[in-house]
C-alpha cells in the first residue's frame, strides 16, 4: 500500500486513528497542507484544543530514508499555527521497519519533543479492503453504472455532429446517407461504430433518436456551431475539440444529470485521486497476480467501477477515459517507459470532482433530512 491509500484508510478508520495517536480527537482539521516549511500529510483536532500536525509515513525500513524522516522532522518542528497549540507526531508502520531502526527514531522524537505514534501495516490493509468492498454503498447516491466502451476520444462525437453542421439543420434522418446504410455506403461502415458514436453523443446530451430521426438537443445545436471550419482542419478525418465544444462538455458534465459515458470520468478523477495517478496501465501491461501490489489498486478500481472488468477491458477503459480527460484539461498523463504511467489532476480536474462531491452531499442530504421525521 502506497502513502495515500493508507492515510484515505485512517482518516475514515476514525477509532483506529485516535487508537494509534493515542488521543482523542475531535475532527479532521485538513490533508496535504502547504506551509512554508513542506507539505503537511494531514492534521487533526484533539479534544484538549491541540491542533495534531501528523507526519505519516510507511516502514522506516533503511538509514536514508531515517535520515529523510529526520530532515522533514526538524522543518516541519518550526511549523505553527495562529491561535492553535500545535503537536507534531510521527506516525509510522511498526511491522515494516526494523528494530535497529527503531531506538533512532525513538530517540530523535525526543530530542526534537516529537510524539512517536506507530500503527500496523497488516491492520491498516485489513481496514482498507473492508472499506473497499462498501466504497460503493457508502457515496450514499448511486451515479448509476459506468460503460466500457471502444471510444478513445471524445472528439470522435464530431463525426457524428458534422453532418448537422455541414447541412445547417438540427435534425436528420437516421438512413440519411452520412450515417449508417446497410450496405456500407454510409460515413460509418459497421453498425457498431456508429452505436457507440451515438451514445457517446447521447450521454452527453448532444442529441436524441426520435422515431427514425436523430435531433441535435440545444447543447448539440451549440456544439454543431462551435465546430471547428474545415480549412483550419486541414486532412484530418476528424476534427478536434474546439475551446468553446470544450466549454460545452464541461457545462454537460457539471449539469447534475448523470449518464454512464460521464460517469466514466468522475469515476477516472476520484480513482486519479486516491492512487495519486501512480496507476494506469498501458495496454501492454501484464495482468497482476494477487500478491502484487498491483493487484490491490485493480480490487480499488474495481470496487470504485462496480464492476469486475476482465483486465483487458479495464486496462482499456481507464486508457480512453484518460484521453477524454485530457482533452477536457482535467489531466495530464506523464507517460513513462515502464508497464505504467502517471497521470496528475489539473486544477480544473481537481475543481471538477469537489463539484461532484458537493452535489452528491446535496442530493443525499435531500433524502436523508426529511426521514429525520419520526
Amino acid at each position: 500500500m502506497n502513502e495515500r491509500l493508507i492515510q484515505w484508510t485512517l482518516l475514515r478508520e476514525w477509532d483506529y486513528l485516535q487508537e494509534c495517536l493515542r488521543l482523542p480527537l475531535l475532527h479532521r482539521y485538513g490533508e496535504n497542507i502547504a506551509t512554508e516549511h513542506g507539505i503537511l500529510d494531514f492534521a487533526v483536532l484533539a479534544k484538549n484544543g491541540d491542533l495534531v500536525v501528523v507526519e505519516l509515513e510507511t516502514g522506516i525500513s533503511s538509514h536514508a530514508k531515517f535520515l529523510h524522516v529526520e530532515e522533514q522532522l526538524t522543518r516541519y518542528k518550526r511549523i505553527t499555527f495562529q491561535g492553535k497549540q500545535t503537536q507534531l507526531a510521527l506516525l509510522f508502520a511498526e511491522d515494516d521497519t526494523p528494530e535497529r531502526l527503531r531506538d533512532k527514531i525513538h530517540f530523535i522524537c525526543e530530542k526534537l519533543s516529537i510524539k512517536e505514534c506507530t500503527y500496523k501495516l497488516t491492520e491498516v490493509h485489513d481496514r482498507y479492503q473492508r472499506l473497499v468492498t462498501q466504497l460503493a454503498k457508502n457515496i450514499g447516491i448511486p451515479l448509476g453504472p459506468t460503460t466500457a466502451m471502444d471510444v478513445c476520444y471524445l472528439r470522435w462525437m464530431n463525426t457524428l455532429i458534422k453532418p448537422f453542421a455541414d447541412q445547417h439543420v438540427n435534425e436528420l434522418p437516421i438512413s440519411f446517407s452520412f450515417f449508417f446504410e446497410p450496405s456500407g455506403r454510409g460515413l460509418f461502415r459497421r453498425r457498431t461504430t456508429y452505436g457507440v458514436r451515438k451514445r457517446l453523443c447521447e450521454d452527453f446530451e448532444l442529441l436524441l433518436e426520435r422515431g427514425n430521426k436523430l435531433v441535435l438537443t440545444e447543447y448539440g445545436q451549440r456544439f454543431a456551431e462551435a465546430m471547428l471550419p474545415d480549412i483550419l482542419v486541414g486532412f484530418s478525418k476528424t476534427h478536434p475539440l474546439s475551446a468553446e465544444q470544450k466549454r460545452i462538455l464541461l457545462e454537460v458534465l457539471t449539469n447534475g444529470v448523470m449518464r454512464p459515458c460521464k460517469a466514466n470520468i468522475y469515476y477516472f478523477l476520484r480513482f486519479i485521486y486516491l492512487t495519486e495517478g501512480a496507476w494506469v496501465p498501458k495496454s501492454t501491461a501484464p495482468e497482476p497476480k494477487p500478491e502484487q501490489q498491483d493487484f490491490s489498486y485493480w480490487e480499488l478500481a474495481t470496487a470504485l467501477l462496480g464492476k469486475r472488468y476482465s483486465w483487458r477491458t479495464l486496462t482499456d477503459f481507464l486508457s480512453f477515459t484518460c484521453n477524454q480527460c485530457e482533452e477536457l484539461d482535467l489531466v495530464e498523463r506523464v507517460k513513462l517507459s515502464g508497464a505504467y504511467d502517471h497521470v496528475v489532476l489539473t486544477l480544473l480536474g481537481s475543481r471538477i470532482i469537489g463539484l461532484f462531491e458537493l452535489d452528491l452531499h446535496l442530493k443525499r442530504e435531500r433524502i436523508h433530512i426529511p426521514l429525520q421525521v419520526m
